[in-house]
């Protein structure tokens, strides 16, 4: 445990959570429980993002690679720790769905002789992309949700020995239904197919454990649970599966030249260019990732790491659990199931103009979606008088 650790801890050795809200100067701000769109910098990422643009503004220069390396390979050992991965299978990504769609590309030829099976409550822009290749000659079957929840009876139906794959969100976006993660993907396995899962709404927030899941392959963007910035991410590959089931789609490694004068004495048992191919992760990476979401998510991943996603788990929960009893108290009916383990809820406004004129007045900030789905996403730093202030605004 480091100095800043300690600081976070009780006598008990849990976080203090009255701690953990000053590192958020968000929590100063307003009552912020939007998280699910996009979580607020702590101080200590903040801070490490101010090094690397003071390094790139005053000491930018040859030898450059050494300065940043070892922050980014962290970062990637942190996150294949998080989720019960090896760093070996562990790939760098711009964006999740970005992510998923590379692996798709990748899956083409596994894909061709079969379906994919997924459903309502997995991202839109994930469901967009399937109809596009729907509309390639892809089966894609997609399961309808039943009280805002996922039965896997249904899925059972349409998964058959032509499926291929079954794409879900591990926690949705749309009202933080959590995944029954481990009989689809037994349901998958016991039809020779595999289980995609996207975690962006899971990683950091909710416990994940890639191999005792049954999970295959999973991709993140680190801007909203791991407490990072947009535009870097990670995608997860099961190691027996990179280079035979999926295969690299954006093709990166080095190039040789055999001929003067790139080289004094040509080799004549090679040929003129020849090529090296990234092996392992790095064969589904193009080029560098970003460095500032590389720096960042070290410095994240390692608070998480110092908080445990299960006290995070545990602290959130309450507010949530409390959000579930009184909303639909004052008229504001759930639509997330009860029970759900994690960090998203989300109610029906009645009058969702009205209600969101009424949080704004009182610094209160959620997210309306799907015309009237009030979302509502505390994290580490909100507390019961957050709470309080949203419950004050809406009786």
């Amino acid at each position: 445990m480091t100095a800043q650790s300690d600081t976070l801890a009780t006598p008990g050795g849990t976080p203090d959570f009255d701690l953990v809200r000053q590192d958020f100067p968000r929590a100063r701000t307003a009552a912020y429980l939007d998280n699910a769109s996009s979580h607020p910098l702590s101080v200590h990422s903040a801070a490490a993002l101010h090094r690397y643009i003071d390094w790139v503004t005053h000491e930018v220069g040859e030898p450059w690679w050494p300065s940043w390396a070892a922050p980014r390979n962290e970062s990637k050992h942190l996150f294949a720790r998080l989720i019960n991965a090896g760093p070996e299978e562990i790939a760098f990504a711009r964006s999740t769905i970005e992510a998923e769609s590379n692996l798709l590309n990748g899956m083409r030829e596994w894909l061709s002789t079969g379906n994919v099976v997924t459903h309502d409550l997995h991202y839109s822009a994930a469901l967009y992309n399937y109809k596009m290749r729907e509309m390639e000659g892809l089966d894609v079957r997609v399961v309808k949700h039943r009280d805002w929840g996922i039965d896997i009876r249904d899925v059972e139906r349409v998964v058959d020995r032509h499926t291929r794959l079954i794409s879900i969100a591990l926690v949705s976006n749309v009202n933080g239904y959590l995944a029954d993660v481990k009989a689809l993907s037994d349901l998958a396995h016991a039809h020779h197919a595999y289980l995609y899962a996207d975690i962006i709404q899971a990683a950091g927030a909710v416990p994940i454990d890639v191999k005792a899941m049954g999970i295959d392959f999973a991709a993140c963007s680190t801007f909203k649970w791991l407490m990072g910035v947009k535009g870097f991410g990670f995608l997860y590959v099961r190691a027996d599966l990179q280079g035979t089931v999926v295969k690299p789609s954006q093709p990166s490694g080095g190039v040789r030249f055999n001929y003067a004068p790139w080289v004094e004495k040509p080799d004549p048992g090679l040929p003129e260019v020849s090529i090296t191919p990234s092996s392992g992760p790095a064969s589904y990476e193009v080029s560098y990732p970003s460095y500032e979401g590389a720096i960042c998510a070290q410095e994240s991943l390692r608070y998480i790491h110092r908080l445990g996603v299960h006290n995070i788990r545990n602290h959130v929960r309450a507010l949530t659990d409390r959000l579930q009893e009184e909303l639909p108290a004052i008229g504001y009916p759930s639509i997330t199931p009860r029970g759900n383990e994690s960090p998203v809820v989300a109610f029906v406004a009645q009058d969702p103009p009205s209600t969101m004129t009424k949080l704004r007045h009182a610094g209160v900030h959620a997210a309306m979606r799907w015309g009237n789905k009030m979302r509502i996403s505390p994290s580490v730093f909100n507390n019961q008088e957050d709470i309080d202030r949203l419950l004050r605004a809406l009786s």
